[in-house]
């Protein structure tokens, strides 16, 4: 696919975070760099495991910022400058700003570690977690107050949230650092190839090029829509991307 740098997603079986050892993770960077990939985000599995900083049980809060720092201990192993992230859901009954500063007092943690370690936190927005739109991004980024700390858009999560796309961009601004570049199909047609689905994605590119954009993206296909020929499926994905996108 010539690709060089890729953004890495951590979960089983090539890197499970509380399975791994320091010799595992040099194991899998050893054999990125003789294919001549390197990684430029670090993806831990956040999403079927209830991992979330913004929960009121004190177990799980506890646990979950634990695997972020593991997280950015394997981050630091494969020798990546990102972590992406989000914050997790609450309980139903919890507000959202107390869900928001539960969150904020792990994030300040987490991003005082990634700064030791030189590693920036590329924070994503999910209308399930406490941080639902580019709005609480930014309130986060300024709070925290920590250049390491910027900020991701997915595509799905800024629809999900009936947020306007160039609103996101601009409310970023300089921010806006990575991108989860996917197409969603209704009802429930998530993280697909772009240009299959029934998202804008061209006007999104458009917006982009407009504000200037200078970062990454990643056709983020999660899930297991693809898992009988992922192959076929990112290459199709990537061929979108240099075809629109370069």
């Amino acid at each position: 696919m010539d690709v060089d740098r890729i953004e890495f997603y951590a979960c089983y079986p090539h890197m499970y975070l509380y399975d791994v050892t320091s010799a595992d993770a040099f194991s899998v960077f050893r054999k990125l760099h003789q294919a001549g990939i390197a990684v430029e985000v670090f993806t831990a599995e956040q999403c079927n495991y209830p991992i979330s900083i913004s929960v009121s049980d004190p177990l799980v809060y506890r646990r979950s910022l634990d695997y972020y720092f593991r997280a950015l201990d394997c981050a630091e192993a494969l020798e990546s400058p990102h972590m992406q992230m989000v914050t997790g859901p609450g309980f139903l009954c919890d507000g959202h700003e107390e869900d928001f500063k539960r969150a904020e007092d792990a994030m300040y943690q987490i991003v005082r570690v990634a700064e030791k370690k030189g590693i920036s936190i590329y924070l994503e927005n999910d209308p399930n977690t406490s941080v639902r739109n580019s709005d609480d991004i930014m309130r986060m980024i300024r709070n925290i107050g920590s250049p390491h700390l910027e900020g991701l858009i997915d595509t799905n999560g800024i629809y999900g949230s009936g947020e306007d796309f160039a609103y996101a961009v601009k409310n970023l601004g300089a921010h806006l650092k990575h991108l989860h570049f996917i197409d969603f199909k209704e009802p429930d047609g998530y993280c697909l190839i772009p240009g299959t689905g029934d998202l804008p994605l061209e006007e999104y590119l458009k917006v982009l090029d407009k504000a200037g954009f200078e970062g990454t993206m990643t056709p983020e296909l999660w899930g297991s829509t693809y898992l009988d020929d992922p192959d076929s499926a990112m290459r199709q994905s990537m061929e979108y991307l240099r075809a629109h996108a370069e």
